[in-house]
Parts: structure tokens; sequence; C-alpha cells
């Protein structure tokens, strides 16, 4: 077994909690804080070559957790969100599952919580309707009973009907004063585009008089 010497141990300037351990040739390897202060490696001490391989394993899932609060510090992400940023960042698949499971059992990643902060987020913010609020969320990979779960919730707390007549009243549209036929096709293409069904659509030109 080839050992190596210990020849200094310091913190590092640039990340406070990771230990680096300087061998005697030359080389160098990192530690999170927790693993050292477990585990405490000394000026003089012989470390194997499979022990530091195992002290990188652990300094990578470090990282990889590192790098997911720092992703989450921005905004909430989906778990296949979340993934597949870390894969881009070159973490192997066990790193990035223990590095999910971590997040899942604190609470730091959940679906669920994700998937309301984002429905509320676009429909408040865009005034959209299902069809283009679905089309929104379904590259975060959410599963299909949440998004419809997250749909149906979502518009019973924002009225459809009311998000169209955001829309109408922005656009300038007056009540009972019909549209004429080019009018009416512009402002429905409109509606469709920001994700309305027909129905509903319909339901609102008959209330505001338009047809």
């Amino acid at each position: 077994m080839v050992n190596r010497k210990i020849v200094r141990v310091k913190r590092s300037s640039k990340y406070s909690d990771r230990i680096i351990i300087h061998l005697d040739d030359k080389n160098v390897f990192r530690i999170p804080e927790d693993v050292f202060v477990s585990n405490p490696l000394h000026v003089g001490e012989t470390v194997s070559l499979e022990k530091i391989a195992a002290y990188g394993k652990k300094m990578r899932l470090q990282e990889a957790r590192d790098s997911a609060f720092k992703l989450l510090g921005f905004r909430m992400r989906s778990i296949a969100e979340m993934k597949k940023r870390l894969t881009e960042k070159d973490y192997d698949p066990e790193e990035i599952e223990k590095t999910i499971q971590y997040l899942t059992d604190r609470k730091y990643l959940n679906d669920k919580e994700f998937g309301k902060a984002f429905v509320k987020e676009k429909v408040k913010n865009k005034k959209i309707g299902p069809r283009a609020l679905k089309s929104e969320i379904y590259p975060h990979h959410l599963s299909p009973e949440l998004i419809d779960s997250l749909i149906d919730d979502i518009y019973d707390e924002f009225d459809q009907n009311h998000l169209i007549e955001t829309h109408l009243i922005k656009r300038k549209i007056e009540k009972h004063k019909s549209l004429n036929h080019k009018e009416k096709n512009r402002l429905t293409s409109f509606l469709q585009r920001k994700g309305f069904g027909w129905e509903t659509i319909i339901d609102v030109y008959h209330d505001w008089g338009l047809i």
C-alpha cells in the first residue's frame, strides 16, 4: 500500500468549510470541514492513496451540494431541473442522486412546492390560461398528475374569466361595443395564444356584449 506523508494542514482561504492537506510529494487534496472534524489529520501522519481517493469522493459530494445550494439561491428548482444542471456541471450520477436525496430529505427540493410557486408566478404576472401554463411548466418534468392538480388549483384562485377581462381592459376593449369580424378574430387569436380555451373566451364575450 502506497502512503503519503502530510506536511501541512490549513483551512482554505476561499472556502472556509474546506481543509487543504499538503503532501510530501507536492500534491494536495481537500476535505470537507465536517469530515475533517470527525476524523482529523495531522502533520507528520501518513495517508494511503485509497484513503485520499475516499476523501476526494466526499469532497466531490460536498461540491455538488454547494453547487445545488448556489442554484437554489437564485430561485426554486424542480428535481428534474436540478439533476440537469448538476449533470451539466459534470457531476456523476451517484453524486447527483446523493445530492438530490440530501436536498429532498431536508425539504430544499420539493416538486409540489416548486410547482405551486411556479404556476402562481406565471398566472399572476403573465395572466395566462391553462394551455399556455401547461406549456410553461412542462419543461420542468413534473409528474402529469401533479401538473393537472396544480393547474386545477391555480384557476380556483385566479378566475379565468377575470384574467381574460384584464387583457380586454389592457387592450382598451369597451363593454357592449360589438367587434367586427376582423377585430374579433384578432382578439380571439391573441387570447388563444395566451392559453385560454374557446368556450371561456366566448363566455366573456357574451358577458361583455361583444357578440
